[in-house]
């Protein structure tokens, strides 16, 4: 996730660890890139700056041009550096340039690649990338995980708190584009006060906040408030990034983590949280475990039942079809009424 690699490039630069060859890879290229570009302000001296420092595009630079930057030995300062984003863009020559250099990289170099490797994709290139250079993944959260990424992004990039309630709210408001998102972040840290960032604030400063988001719908139905998520239905399924799959996908993991708070409490969620690799649902570990004391485990594999039943209809009805989230919803609420009081 992009704020582990944020924290391992501290870390480098704090320590003065910024020679050698560094692979910047991952989905998330606004952070991606910013981050290699911040690694070349700690690696450059800014005296010789001008000598020292070659900055490419993949897609523009001869395999020849590159190769004599890489060769070229520093000027009147302790390192030469060479930035290359958009690696994925190279030609098998220009791989091949850049691998030759990871192979015996010169002492005096801090040579930083950036890449969005695609899907699927077995090019020995970023193999030999991860393995041999210090590799570090700058890659997007899932849906579920963004609130939790903007509230550690506003504190530890912004210095500022961003409450829960404005997180989903603006991770509603905007999507998961996690640029446009640190932009976002940008604009509310710099016109604050220094005070937390609330759900009003929000609402004055971001355009197309909707009144209905999916986390805060997510909270009801875990809450068993069937009444107001049937209520919200129609409103939630309007918005262009909602679907029957994706909502019936997010209940399941939600009723997922119930039952482990259920079963262990807060140390055996958090725990459990952090061993999958979904360390930003840590914000909501006391809200999963007030939740599941609503909830028997018995209920809870029922819910479960009801929700892979759900999850093969909606794939079968495109994926948009309200009346199996309705539907859903019903079951949900019988069994709760067939729970003892």
């Amino acid at each position: 996730m992009s704020l582990a690699a944020d924290r391992s490039l501290r870390s480098l630069v704090d320590r003065g660890d910024v020679e050698g060859v560094f692979f910047f890879h991952g989905n998330a290229e606004r952070l991606r890139d910013d981050a290699a570009r911040t690694l070349v302000e700690a690696a450059i001296d800014p005296t010789t700056r001008d000598f020292n420092l070659d900055t490419y595009r993949a897609a523009e630079v001869s395999p020849e041009a590159l190769a004599a930057s890489l060769a070229m030995p520093p000027v009147m300062a302790p390192r030469r550096v060479v930035a290359l984003f958009g690696a994925e863009r190279l030609t098998p020559t220009g791989c091949g340039v850049v691998e030759k250099v990871l192979e015996r990289p010169p002492p005096e170099l801090t040579l930083v690649v950036t890449a969005t490797i695609p899907k699927g994709s077995r090019k020995a290139f970023y193999r030999k990338m991860k393995q041999g250079a210090v590799s570090l993944e700058w890659a997007a959260p899932r849906d579920a995980e963004i609130p939790g990424w903007l509230m550690e992004r506003a504190s530890e990039k912004h210095g500022v708190v961003l409450d829960a309630r404005a997180a989903e709210a603006l991770a509603a408001a905007v999507g998961a584009d996690l640029g446009l998102l640190e932009a976002e972040l940008e604009k509310l840290a710099s016109t604050g006060d220094g005070g937390a960032i609330t759900l009003e604030r929000i609402a004055e400063i971001v355009p197309n906040v909707r009144m209905v988001n999916r986390w805060a719908w997510l909270d009801a139905v875990a809450e068993r408030d069937y009444r107001a998520a049937l209520a919200d239905l129609p409103t939630l399924l309007s918005a262009p990034d909602s679907s029957a799959v994706g909502l019936i996908n997010a209940m399941t993991d939600h009723h997922v983590l119930l039952g482990i708070a259920a079963e262990g409490g807060a140390s055996l969620l958090e725990r459990t949280l952090g061993e999958v690799g979904k360390p930003y649902l840590k914000f909501k570990v006391r809200t999963f475990v007030n939740q599941s004391g609503r909830w028997s485990g018995k209920e809870i594999d029922r819910a479960l039942r009801l929700l892979r039943r759900a999850d093969g209809r909606s794939k079968t009805t495109g994926g948009r079809d309200s009346a199996v989230l309705q539907e859903l919803l019903l079951g949900l609420q019988a069994l709760k009424a067939e729970s003892p009081s």
